[in-house]
């Protein structure tokens, strides 16, 4: 199988370098690595560029809508997705590959855990996300982030692509519709590290994502919920 990486960037040049050299480390390498730029104004496209990624630049800077225009213009028979402040392990496209290749999969994820950002935050993402994301996987409810997740092109395709008119939570969305198309793995074995920067918004976040949780889950919809840029 032929494998594309697609990671949406918006000003993310203190970051990116690291993501990017994560994907250079991997065992199994990828055969593209696309970064959608969302008209950034910083360095992210020329850092992108010197590490040899297709970069698509867009106006419209909402992450769903980006993982889209990544789907769109990816070449692989699978599409990888992970951030711009994210660092995989040596195994991961391994893993995902291994994980697609059985009968009726049509998507892989994992759980992701944060490399800096505030103590508390960091003790609390780094201790419950490994059990929420394992313990919810099990009742095939994929509550994961969009910085750790798989799929057969062809297969996100048939279940209607990412919400493009979601502010956020597209990766929940994207996960129930795969779901709804196929058998969806999730690994224990494959988690990536991404920036706590979520942190520095204080102990607004927790009642910012509450809030888009439970409009999510009445209503099916993301698309007035949405983070501030920290960069």
């Amino acid at each position: 199988m032929r494998i594309s990486v697609v990671i949406p960037a918006y000003n993310e040049e203190k970051y990116l370098t690291k993501t990017l050299a994560s994907l250079t480390a991997l065992i199994r390498k990828p055969d593209e690595v696309i970064v959608v730029d969302c008209s950034s104004t910083d360095r992210t496209a020329e850092i992108a560029q010197k590490f040899g990624a297709k970069v698509i630049t867009r106006e419209k800077k909402t992450v769903s809508y980006a993982r889209q225009e990544g789907v769109n213009a990816a070449s692989g028979d699978v599409i990888a997705m992970t951030d711009s402040d994210t660092l995989v392990p040596p195994l991961w496209l391994t893993r995902i590959e291994q994980s697609l290749s059985g009968p009726g999969i049509v998507a892989t994820c994992g759980c992701y855990i944060v490399y800096d950002g505030k103590l508390l935050y960091r003790l609390f993402i780094n201790t419950f996300n490994p059990i929420m994301f394992w313990v919810i996987s099990l009742f095939k409810i994929y509550i994961v982030g969009g910085q750790n997740m798989a799929f057969w092109k062809k297969s996100v395709l048939t279940a209607g692509g990412f919400p493009v008119d979601f502010q956020s939570l597209e990766d929940l969305e994207i996960m129930r519709r795969l779901a709804s198309v196929g058998k969806v793995i999730y690994r224990t074995d494959n988690t990536v590290m991404s920036s706590g920067r979520r942190s520095n918004e204080g102990w607004a976040v927790t009642v910012r994502v509450g809030k888009g949780y439970l409009r999510y889950f009445l209503k099916r919809k993301a698309d007035t919920f949405s983070f501030p840029d920290i960069r």
